[in-house]
């Protein structure tokens, strides 16, 4: 019998991350502890036209295609401005964020830890720039 148990600290945490408005790529801490930035790794994408999707990959070493994981007060990011720039993704208007879903069968073929980036977008909430004066 191939019975296989699921369990639910598997399933606990929602991987995400989001396009800040200055165009990096940022994750909550939990999900850089899931994926193990604190380790040392790096990331690459690729990008599926007759699926409409993006993937994340997270590798153990440097490569001409990576992109350095970098960490500024304890916040982990990508510097991906130039990326999502090319990609036309409108990060300054729309709040980007992506639910991260292992996506283990493609890892031999993309040479890494790979996962679906399943957007949700969501438009920005517009400043408020009147000032209002009590008279």
């Amino acid at each position: 019998m191939a019975i296989t148990i699921l369990s639910a600290k598997q399933f606990a945490t929602k991987l995400k991350a989001t396009i800040q408005a200055s165009g990096r790529l940022g994750f909550t801490e939990e999900t850089a502890n899931v994926l193990g930035f604190p380790s040392g790794k790096f990331a690459k994408f690729a990008k599926d036209d007759e699926k409409n999707a993006l993937y994340l990959i997270i590798i153990n070493e440097d490569s001409e295609d990576a992109f350095p994981i970098k960490l500024s007060s304890g916040y982990y990011y990508v510097p991906t401005r130039q990326l999502f720039d090319a990609l036309a993704y409108d990060y300054e208007n729309n709040n980007i964020m992506f639910d991260l879903v292992r996506q283990s069968t493609l890892d031999a073929d993309l040479q890494g830890h790979v996962y679906y980036m399943k957007p949700r977008i969501n438009k920005r909430k517009e400043k408020n720039d009147d000032i209002i004066i009590n008279t």
